[in-house]
């Protein structure tokens, strides 16, 4: 599913609304009216657009990843990257879109929510099969991998793009408990580290210098 969408005010509404409900409720106690008077529309013209309140709930998580997704992929003045020998190359900002995509995770009411009240609706999207969520983030990273390819700052195959989303998505979902221990900060450090080795070339170091003995 491509990250790229056609919306119209009345979607924009329509999924804001949905957001404002489950931020409040959580996804079991949001009810079609409820979303329906937030968007100003009436009940049958909500089940016209959006067919049940779980494929609101849906529509409006894949329009909450794919706003953070933006977000993180901007470049932030001052971030540590800045004067870092390779810190113009795809994988330095595959690293910090990685590491900032956990950030804005942990900052996302509408996820917050979701996790607290009604973990069981992101279940199926851990054990099962992919969303749309998590496509936006897997393509945005394969983009990146595909760059870095080509300006040789990235070693890949043909499953790193899932490996590195798995590793982002495992730190993201434990974002509460490692907020409430205190070692929020210290994780996500560890995982742009070991994304930094892990997407670093044969031969090379992390700031791109090849190693004595190298190629």
């Amino acid at each position: 599913m491509k990250s790229q969408r056609t919306s119209t005010p009345a979607d924009d509404r329509l999924l804001a609304a949905t957001r404002e409900a489950v931020v409040v409720h959580g996804v079991r106690r949001t009810t079609a009216n409820d979303i329906a008077e937030r968007a100003g529309i009436s009940r049958m013209t909500f089940y016209r657009r959006m067919g049940s309140v779980d494929n609101a709930v849906l529509a409006a998580l894949t329009e909450e990843f794919r706003r953070y997704a933006g977000v993180a992929g901007r470049p932030v003045a001052g971030h540590p990257a800045a004067g870092h020998p390779a810190s113009g190359t795809a994988r330095r900002q595959l690293v910090h879109f990685a590491v900032e995509s956990v950030r804005v995770f942990a900052t996302s009411e509408l996820i917050a929510s979701i996790a607290e009240r009604d973990p069981e609706f992101l279940i199926p999207y851990v054990t099962d099969r992919f969303g749309a969520s998590q496509q936006i983030v897997l393509d945005r990273l394969q983009a990146l991998l595909d760059a870095g390819a080509a300006d040789g700052s990235i070693e890949a195959s043909a499953g790193t793009a899932t490996t590195v989303l798995l590793a982002v998505q495992g730190v993201a979902l434990s974002s509460r408990v490692l907020l409430k221990s205190g070692s929020f900060e210290g994780t996500v450090a560890e995982l742009g580290k070991m994304l930094e080795r892990f997407l670093t070339p044969s031969g090379a170091t992390a700031d791109g210098a090849v190693r004595a003995g190298g190629e």
